[in-house]
C-alpha cells in the first residue's frame, strides 16, 4: 500500500520508523478483511496519479476520484470526505475571507485537488457538482509535501507565502501541533477520498469495495474518523 510519510493526521512515520495515522489504520483494517497483511511503501503522489506503479504497491488511499484520474486508475470505494480550506499566518490581518486571497501567493501540494482548485484547472470530481471558486488569479506555489508548505508559511506573514489551501482536518492538526496559522472562512470545496488501484482488475476492486462497505456498516470507519479528527468525515 502506498503511504505518504509527511501527511498527518492521515499518514506519517513515528520515531521508530513505523507508519501511523487515519489512512494507515483504515488500510490495515481493509487488509485484515481481505485476509492479508498490510505493508506500506513511501509513495510520491504524482507517481500515484500517473497510474504507472510498476508493482511498487497494489493500493493507494486518499486519492480524489476525478474523471481525468479515472482514465488511469480505478476507484473501488470512497471512504471519507475532505473539506478543503484556506489558512494564513496567524499575524495576517488583510485576508479576512477566501476572496481576499485572490492574487496572493497561495501554496498547495502539487497535483492535488487543492492545487487544481487554485489554478482553476478544469477537472470534475466524480459524483459532485461543479466547484464554486472563491479564490481567483492566485499566484500558486506548488509543494511536494504539506510539511514544506506549512514550513514556508510559518516563516512569517507574507515572507514566502500568503496562505495555504489544504484539508480542514490537516489544518486543524497543524494548529494543534503549534503551527502559527489560522483558518479563514468556510470550506472552499468538499471532496471524496477514495481507494485507488491500477485499472483492469474488477475482482480486486469488488473485494476492496466489500471490505470498505463492511467497515462502514459496523461503525469502524466512523470510529476511526472520530479518533483522528474529532468528527465523522466518512459520510456526506
Amino acid at each position: 500500500m502506498a503511504a505518504d510519510p509527511a501527511w498527518p493526521p492521515f499518514s506519517w512515520r513515528t520515531d521508530d520508523g513505523n507508519f501511523d495515522g487515519f489512512d494507515i489504520e483504515v488500510m490495515t483494517q481493509i487488509a485484515r478483511r481481505l485476509g492479508v497483511n498490510a505493508r506500506f511503501q513511501v509513495a510520491d503522489f504524482s507517481t500515484v496519479i500517473s497510474g504507472r506503479w510498476q508493482g511498487a504497491w497494489d493500493v493507494s488511499p486518499s486519492v480524489t476520484p476525478t474523471r481525468q484520474r479515472a482514465e488511469k486508475l480505478d476507484f473501488p470505494a470512497v471512504y471519507d470526505y475532505s473539506l478543503g480550506s484556506l489558512a494564513v499566518h496567524r499575524d495576517n490581518t488583510t485576508i479576512r475571507t477566501p476572496a481576499d486571497a485572490s492574487g496572493k501567493r497561495i501554496g498547495a501540494v502539487k497535483s492535488s485537488e487543492y492545487h487544481k482548485y487554485l489554478t482553476h484547472e478544469p477537472f470534475e470530481i466524480l459524483g459532485l457538482p461543479a466547484i464554486d471558486y472563491q479564490i481567483n488569479e492566485a499566484v500558486v506555489m506548488p509543494f511536494e509535501t504539506t510539511d514544506e508548505s506549512y514550513e514556508a508559511l510559518a516563516k512569517g506573514d507574507g515572507k514566502e507565502l500568503d496562505g495555504v489551501v489544504d484539508s480542514l482536518s490537516t489544518l486543524m492538526s497543524q494548529i494543534a501541533n503549534g503551527r502559527p496559522i489560522k483558518i479563514i472562512g468556510k470550506p472552499l470545496l468538499y471532496t471524496p477520498s477514495a481507494i485507488a488501484i491500477e485499472k483492469g482488475d474488477p475482482e480486486f476492486a469488488a473485494e476492496l469495495k466489500r471490505a470498505v462497505d463492511g467497515l462502514r456498516r459496523d461503525g469502524t470507519l466512523k470510529a476511526l474518523s472520530l479518533k483522528w479528527f474529532g468528527m465523522d468525515m466518512t459520510e456526506q
